[in-house]
């Protein structure tokens, strides 16, 4: 017993195998509820089967039923010489003979439909539509409507003495509140003289809807189960329930597909199973619904010894599976903590090691790891650190010399046209903007203050160039109070007169737009000058994405645009920096994407290439 828990101690392999063994249950498990679902599958297969068997027993039934409707019609014929002569001489209405004729006819009907105790009605038209004979089981009362523009009077007669069978519906010749305006289906047939092959009128023979029941009434159906016949149209002839109009259109639906067959809806949260029949004669259906619960009842046993067998073994395998993956998962658990508490950044974090297993010498090279790592990153970070701080320093030295010689034009030129106070004012506005810039170690500033330092240089051109520009200034307040990297505006000023304004004739315009955006602060400075190129435009946008090298084109042209670019991405991240594009009244613009960020934010670090944070 011993060298066994000696043997699970020093192996992962070991404590998997006592797991496996554990996992055996799992095909028990499985073959159980593949016997429970094919015994299910079985038991629906074969009831609907029989159900299939039955509903198609049910179908022959009620042809043969309409057939012996239709056969009843044919009995007119038997007596076809007085009921022509009814049909023929319809105005002959008070002559001896017509009404001797009549009562021949009247009784011969009344007597076919006191006979067939499946008959309700039979009723005898015109030509022209009119009600020339009604009789019923429960009383004659007729109104004077005609049928000659109904549907099935226009399709009868031109079947020429074919029968017709109409779906269920209530006779309108029949006052609405007559005890005898029932639902019937009936049997219609035109009545030819068989001397000239002409219609000479119609006959309608009536069977009450109920009847369908006598059909079925002998049947043992299972509980809560539904049984309907549907005519050709979808109209529901027959239900045993009076059910929701959505179940009907969802049976009745699928059950159109094909002639007969078998599917499984879902209806109001049930699921069913529901099994079709229909005839091809008369493309009726008989459907037939039962809620799948009320079958898996018959399997309730099988179920419950299936279930109490599961439970038992998800028990005994809860158990130990419990007890072997405490065994597995404790130093794991341990190995865990101590990952989390690396990737937090604390490089102190060690493994307790224990034993001899797997597992344990993973714990010892994690531990061996973490102090390499640690080490690496000491040293890596004093010199990434130091080389950034060296590009920083080297880029904000590039920006005053430039700086300087353009503003030292500009100032020459107005001492060249002898205004002398107004040098005067440009050199105390110089001397205040190179208090700004010599500012060291201070590389983030507020909105407020860089955007001041700007309108002091704006005022050092404006002497220069008297009304040749026009500025304007759109800032939103809250952005005021944010973080930006000092002297970020200034040299992109300088940029647009030199490059946009100065070269075009006539009047300029330039203006600066400062708005913020949930996390972000866009800034924008549009001018009116000549523009850029449209292939030049892609290639300083290009050379304006993160490439890691800092010193590519900073001697270009336009210095100023990549210098503040760098100089953005080294302090906040490669997300940010600028974009230039020409907007739709041809004027460029130059945009600036700063996060959004107060001074009050503990410090501003240097990052990586990637975005990091040094």
């Amino acid at each position: 017993m011993i060298t066994f828990i000696k043997l699970i101690r020093k192996s992962v392999k070991s404590k998997l195998f006592i797991i496996y063994v554990a996992v055996i249950t799992l095909p028990i498990i499985l073959f159980g509820g593949i016997s429970y679902t094919m015994s299910t599958s079985s038991l629906e297969r074969d009831y609907s089967n029989y159900q299939g068997r039955l509903n198609l027993q049910i179908v022959k039934t009620m042809e043969e039923n309409i057939m012996n409707l239709t056969r009843q019609s044919m009995a007119v014929y038997s007596n076809l010489s007085d009921i022509i002569h009814v049909l023929a001489s319809p105005g002959e209405s008070m002559s001896t003979e017509y009404l001797s004729t009549y009562s021949r006819v009247s009784n011969y009907l009344n007597s076919l439909l006191q006979s067939n105790e499946n008959l309700y009605a039979i009723t005898l038209l015109s030509t022209d539509g009119s009600v020339l004979y009604y009789s019923s089981k429960q009383g004659n009362a007729i109104n004077l409507y005609n049928v000659k523009d109904e549907p099935w009077f226009t399709e009868t007669m031109s079947l020429k003495g074919m029968p017709l069978t109409m779906e269920p519906h209530r006779n309108k010749f029949i006052d609405a509140g007559s005890p005898n305006n029932k639902s019937v289906i009936s049997i219609s047939r035109s009545i030819i003289n068989l001397q000239t092959s002409q219609p000479m009128g119609i006959i309608v023979f009536d069977q009450e809807i109920s009847q369908f029941s006598n059909i079925v009434s002998t049947i043992e159906w299972e509980n809560n189960q539904h049984f309907m016949v549907v005519g050709k149209s979808g109209a529901v002839i027959y239900s045993d329930a009076a059910l929701s109009p959505a179940y009907y259109e969802k049976l009745i639906k699928h059950a159109q597909t094909n002639i007969s067959g078998s599917f499984k809806p879902k209806i109001a949260d049930h699921k069913w199973l529901v099994n079709f029949s229909g005839s091809e004669k008369y493309q009726w259906k008989v459907i037939s619904a039962i809620p799948l619960s009320e079958l898996k009842k018959k399997n309730l046993f099988l179920r419950n010894i299936n279930l109490v067998l599961l439970i038992v073994l998800i028990l005994f395998a809860f158990v130990l599976s419990l007890y072997f993956s405490y065994i597995v998962t404790i130093p794991l658990k341990k190995l865990l903590f101590s990952l989390r508490e690396l990737s937090k950044g604390d490089f102190s974090t060690r493994v307790a090691v224990k034993g001899e297993d797997e597992l344990s010498q993973i714990g010892v090279t994690f531990n061996a790891m973490v102090q390499n790592i640690e080490n690496l990153i000491q040293q890596n970070y004093q010199i990434r650190l130091l080389k950034k701080q060296a590009e920083l320093d080297a880029l904000q030295s590039q920006i005053n010399p430039h700086f300087l010689f353009n503003t030292l034009t500009s100032i020459l030129s107005v001492i060249d046209k002898r205004d002398f106070a107004k040098s005067a004012t440009m050199i105390k506005s110089l001397s205040a903007m190179f208090r700004y810039s010599l500012n060291k170690g201070k590389y983030i500033v507020s909105f407020s203050e860089e955007l001041e330092h700007v309108k002091k240089y704006i005022y050092i051109q404006g002497c220069r160039f008297s009304d040749r520009y026009q500025v304007s200034y759109d800032i939103d307040d809250d952005v005021l109070s944010y973080g930006i990297v000092r002297l970020s505006l200034q040299p992109l000023i300088e940029n647009a007169f030199i490059h946009g304004l100065d070269p075009k004739e006539g009047k300029g315009t330039l203006k600066i737009t400062a708005k913020s955006s949930k996390d972000m602060f866009f800034i924008y400075i549009v001018d009116n000058g000549v523009g850029i190129e449209r292939d030049k435009l892609l290639l300083i946008n290009q050379s304006l994405e993160w490439n890691g090298d800092f010193t590519t084109n900073l001697y270009s042209e336009h210095m100023g645009i990549f210098n503040v670019n760098a100089r953005i991405k080294l302090t906040y991240g490669a997300q940010y920096g600028l974009k230039l594009y020409m907007n739709n009244r041809s004027e460029t613009v130059v945009k600036i994407t700063l996060p959004a960020e107060t001074l009050d934010k503990p410090n501003y670090a240097l990052t990586t290439p990637e975005g990091e944070r040094l």
